[in-house]
């Protein structure tokens, strides 16, 4: 059973493929990846849609769906 962090994660990963690969403010923008705060802003982005959207019609094993 996946936990909360780890479905947002695969969310992220899901919309960006290059979510996991670091890139720094001075890189061009064509090199993959995402600086820190841009992976932060989608975290927090895809928790907001997965605790609104997703979280409040499903059922969690052995009752973890109290975050």
């Amino acid at each position: 059973m996946k936990t909360r962090d780890e479905i947002i994660i695969d969310m992220c990963y899901t919309y960006r493929h290059d979510y996991g690969l670091k890139r720094s403010d001075d890189d061009p923008p064509w090199v993959a990846g995402m600086t820190d705060r841009e992976r932060d802003g989608l975290w927090r982005t895809m928790a907001q849609i997965f605790d609104n959207d997703i979280a409040p019609y499903m059922e969690f094993k052995n009752d973890i769906s109290k975050f």
